[in-house]
């Protein structure tokens, strides 16, 4: 038995027949190879586990800023909209009582016009924030949503028997989201298809449009903000942007 030695200490043993002792160079290159393979082992061990350390922050940052995002939703609903909303009824009541003054009245209507703008545009916000439907109705109602409200005309299909972690559902919503914006932004497409499903362990979320293709896929903050949350999931993003050829999006999220 040789044993192995790395900066000062023991790390293994060689198990030699007695005869490579009259071999001192042949059993020394052994040696030598043995204690680099080794370290080599532990160097992919300790890479392993950083790596592994790695995922999970990014999923807990993930899931933080997730949090963070209902949380504000939340606020700017229960709190905001709900004064707003107070406000526009109190503007009705002293409208009932002013019904005299046609002046007053018609600056009372522009009043609570500009309410409901407000309201619209902070409704926007807080969709933008955190889609409340698809925490309180699923990833399908969610995205029959935006699709209804999409520049161009959108072929949806979801093939989800049920519902998936939260996690799951909102990457898959931003992806379709994201895509959705960047095609009423850059496109200049006719049309575009949605479609979402299980194939082999895994979610796959892909977005499909007729445009100019041609995406800057590298200077653009939005896919590579899509791309850090599919990997954060252990997943992957690819996108398709030939020239004069469409866009083509494609989310591959493990959901074992």
């Amino acid at each position: 038995m040789t044993l192995i030695d790395r900066k000062g200490e023991h790390v293994a043993a060689l198990l030699h027949d007695r005869s490579l002792q009259d071999e001192p160079e042949l059993l020394g290159a052994v040696t030598a190879a043995a204690g680099i393979a080794v370290e080599n082992g532990r160097l992919q061990a300790e890479l392993r586990a950083r790596l592994e350390e790695l995922r999970g922050s990014r999923a807990r940052v993930i899931d933080a800023g997730q949090k963070e995002r209902q949380r504000l939703e939340r606020n700017l609903h229960d709190g905001a909209q709900q004064r707003l909303i107070a406000l526009s009824l109190e503007l009705s009541l002293l409208e009932q009582r002013l019904e005299g003054d046609p002046e007053a009245t018609t600056r009372l209507d522009q009043a609570r016009r500009e309410i409901a703008l407000s309201l619209e545009e902070l409704r926007d916000v807080a969709r933008g924030i955190h889609p409340a439907v698809l925490s309180g109705h699923g990833l399908e109602v969610a995205l029959e949503s935006i699709a209804a409200h999409a520049s161009v005309p959108v072929r949806l299909t979801v093939e989800l028997e049920e519902r998936l972690q939260e996690r799951l559902e909102v990457v898959a919503y931003y992806v379709v989201s994201e895509s959705l914006v960047n095609i009423a932004k850059h496109a200049r497409a006719t049309w575009a298809t949605v479609d979402v499903g299980r194939d082999d362990g895994q979610i796959v979320v892909e977005v499909v449009d007729d445009g100019i293709g041609g995406a800057d896929t590298e200077r653009g903050s939005g896919l590579r903000g899509l791309a850090d949350r599919v990997e954060a999931l252990d997943g992957r993003l690819r996108v398709w942007t030939p020239r004069g050829g469409g866009t083509r999006v494609k989310a591959e999220i493990p959901c074992a």
